[in-house]
């Protein structure tokens, strides 16, 4: 083998760019990305919901909708009355994730709940709550983007007799 044929390969690879070497466990990777998004939607509202989100981003049906909505712009017009109060907050904790095998997409999921704050900030009321799943993708500066978010509501508590 010629000292060429040895190093095409190796620099073929460089070229190509940093790849994730195996075994990478990118779940709390995950976990913690998620962690942020909650924190700095938290302190941020809309503009740091979309901060977070990949340019071609979906949300699955939400607020009453039964269509997917794809975009940044889209998703900002359909999620504003979301974050349009300032005494409301969408909260959020990850208990799960999972990483493809790309090292560059995963999924958490975890459960909600959209709250009602007093006028010092403190929880006061539930208004919703339920469990959701988000699937994430490395953009090309290595930050984690959502590229679907979807949530379903738990069910309301069964009347008792």
């Amino acid at each position: 083998m010629t000292k060429l044929a040895w190093l095409l390969p190796l620099l073929a690879l460089t070229l190509a760019g940093p790849v994730r070497g195996e075994p990478v466990d990118l779940r709390p990777e995950l976990m913690q990305a998620d962690r942020d998004f909650c924190t700095a939607v938290a302190a941020g509202g809309l503009a740091a919901w979309l901060d977070h989100l990949a340019p071609d981003a979906v949300r699955l049906p939400s607020l009453g909708s039964t269509t997917p909505v794809q975009g940044k712009a889209a998703i900002a017009a359909s999620d504003r009355p979301l974050f349009a109060d300032p005494t409301r907050r969408l909260l959020w904790e990850p208990t799960s994730a999972a990483a493809f095998a790309d090292g560059r997409s995963g999924c958490t999921t975890g459960t909600y709940r959209y709250v009602q704050l007093d006028q010092a900030g403190a929880e006061v009321a539930v208004l919703g709550q339920g469990r959701y799943l988000t699937w994430w993708v490395l953009d090309a500066s290595g930050h984690w983007r959502v590229l679907l978010d979807t949530g379903e509501a738990d069910p309301a508590p069964a009347a008792h007799d």
